[in-house]
């Protein structure tokens, strides 16, 4: 592998522990690391299924309940937002097959900079948990995360303003993550197919990284200042959407 796609890989690593420390951040960061070396479908369709397996597994943070009961109970009471997020995935992954490489990119880097200056806010905003809010946030989520992978924002904007708690947060974000990424599955299963060796070696690694970055995340937890690895985070997201943003310069002029 090109050693571009090594650093990816170390990026994805890091993201898959930011998700096992918070629940969320594998596949935006992933998808805008890998985008630097190839396509934004292709990209997206790299990181779907390390994605769905960390969610699936995200779903046992609840130790108070089964995976079933968790899984059950979640989706009764967030069914809006889950249900929009669901519909607006099927948007978005239109979008990502019908938009050009420019526009997705532009999306991605500006999806990227709107959640770091939310993150750099030092008065939250306030969002009322209605079933029309749910509604309007899960399906602004469902589209741009179909399109680029990057749906924490937007969820996170809501969840996080709304002042669930912390396992809240961790069990909707992900059952809401779940269902894009089946609808994504469903419609870049082709994509997915027409890999080469390179890139099915690299999607090996990278569901080892996701595993390995999770497994680590939630156990350093305890252990680890989430407030120092977040600021670790954001820089680089920073320095990803700066990169989205001149590729999307690059493909523009040429």
């Amino acid at each position: 592998m090109a050693q571009s796609e090594w650093l990816a890989l170390v990026i994805c690593l890091a993201a898959a522990i930011l998700h096992g420390l918070c629940g969320f951040g594998f596949p935006m960061m992933s998808t805008a690391a890998l985008s630097m070396q190839y396509s934004m479908q292709t990209a997206v369709a790299l990181v779907l299924l390390p994605c769905l397996a960390l969610n699936i597994l995200m779903l046992k943070a609840d130790a108070s309940r089964s995976f079933w009961q968790s899984t059950v109970h979640y989706t009764a009471q967030y069914w809006p937002l889950i249900l929009s997020s669901l519909i607006g995935s099927f948007i978005g992954v239109q979008a990502l097959l019908m938009l050009s490489e420019a526009f997705l990119k532009f999306a991605l880097a500006g999806i990227l900079f709107i959640y770091l200056a939310d993150q750099l806010r030092s008065q939250p905003m306030h969002i009322a948990p209605t079933t029309f809010n749910m509604l309007v946030f899960g399906s602004l989520a469902g589209v741009i995360g179909g399109a680029t992978n990057a749906m924490a924002p937007f969820l996170m904007m809501y969840l996080l303003s709304s002042k669930h708690q912390k396992i809240e947060i961790i069990m909707i974000s992900n059952l809401c993550f779940i269902v894009s990424k089946l609808i994504q599955l469903g419609l870049l299963f082709p994509h997915i197919a027409n890999f080469d060796a390179q890139q099915n070696f690299l999607l090996i690694l990278l569901f080892a990284a996701a595993l390995a970055g999770m497994y680590l995340g939630s156990h350093i937890r305890a252990y680890l200042s989430q407030e120092k690895f977040k600021n670790f985070i954001l820089w680089i997201l920073a320095l990803l959407g700066l990169s989205s943003f001149w590729q999307a310069l690059q493909l523009i002029n040429l």
